[in-house]
Parts: C-alpha cells; sequence; structure tokens
C-alpha cells in the first residue's frame, strides 16, 4: 500500500510540475535578465577601447609636438618655457585639458646613465626647463581618465590607488653629439 501512495504522489507532483516545465512563456525573460549585464558590458568594453586608443594615439602625436618644439628651441637656441610648452602639448590633444588633468614631466637624461632619471607613474607635473648641456629628455604625459565605466578598471591602470591615467613615455633628442 504505501508503494501505491508513493507512485500516486509521484503523479500527482508530476502532474502538477509538468504544467510549469510546459510553460515557456516566461524564457525569453529569464534569457535577457542573464544575458544583458555580458551584453552591456560587451557594448561599454568596446566604447571604452576605441576612446582609450584615440586617446592614447593623441598622447602620442601631442608628444612628438613637444619634442618637435625643443629640438627646434635647441636648433635657434632659445629658452622654453613651462608655460609654452604645455600651450605647445595642449593644442595638440583632441581634448581641453588643465594642470589637474593633463600631466607633464620633462627632466633632462644624462649622457652617461638613461637609468638616472627620476620618473614616477603616476605621471606628475614636474618641468625641469631645457639647458644646453643636456641633449636628451625624458618627456613624460599622463591623462587622467575621466571617463569612467564599468569598464575602466579592466582597461586602464590606476596609478597608486588614484584616478586611472592614460600614459605615454618619449624620448626626446635635441642635439646629436659625435665622439671619439
Amino acid at each position: 500500500m504505501s508503494t501505491h501512495l508513493n507512485n500516486g504522489l509521484f503523479r500527482r507532483c508530476c502532474g502538477r510540475f509538468s504544467s510549469y516545465t510546459l510553460d515557456v512563456r516566461a524564457a525569453t525573460a529569464v534569457e535577457f535578465g542573464l544575458l544583458m549585464p555580458v551584453y552591456f558590458l560587451l557594448v561599454f568594453g568596446i566604447f571604452e577601447v576605441g576612446l582609450a586608443l584615440l586617446l592614447t594615439l593623441n598622447l602620442a602625436t601631442a608628444a612628438n609636438a613637444g619634442a618637435e618644439l625643443l629640438r627646434k628651441a635647441a636648433a635657434s637656441q632659445t629658452v622654453v618655457t613651462e608655460i609654452e610648452f604645455r600651450r605647445v602639448i595642449d593644442s595638440n590633444f583632441v581634448l581641453g585639458t588643465t594642470e589637474s588633468d593633463m600631466k607633464i614631466t620633462l627632466v633632462p637624461i644624462p649622457d652617461a646613465d638613461f637609468t638616472a632619471v627620476p620618473l614616477t607613474f603616476p605621471v606628475e607635473n614636474k618641468f625641469q626647463a631645457p639647458d644646453k648641456k643636456a641633449g636628451q629628455y625624458l618627456l613624460a604625459l599622463g591623462y587622467n581618465w575621466q571617463f569612467i565605466m564599468p569598464t575602466t578598471r579592466l582597461l586602464i591602470p590606476s596609478g597608486g590607488g588614484t584616478q586611472p591615467q592614460l600614459q605615454n613615455v618619449s624620448l626626446a633628442i635635441t642635439a646629436v653629439r659625435v665622439t671619439e
């Protein structure tokens, strides 16, 4: 008799739950709810990768313009001021910048030792006026990333727990020295 009761209970439960398993009206909503976060992450990631590549390319263009200014100043033996240097770099960047979001470091490199250059990350504002003794400079640009999206922490490194920063480090050679 207990077997008969178990079979009856099983049939009643299967009959009751089979109506739920055969009803697929809400399956689309469940799939949509499960896949929507992945879709948003993909869309935001595509947008942010494109924007980061655009700004990185513009950082390289701005660094080239700064190095060109240093070369022209060395050739004409004129003095480059920090304001003029910042103006040239800012005018070659796609976005309007200030001292708080575009960090510029320019330090001369001693001819004997490339590793003696004090450069820290994230890049900070540190301008050492070019002199006639140094023929090589390390130019580091850092743009503080303003567009915070869900994928920002995955794509753009943050400097020591601060705001994420796109970085470009360039070598600017202003003079050629020949020694024997």
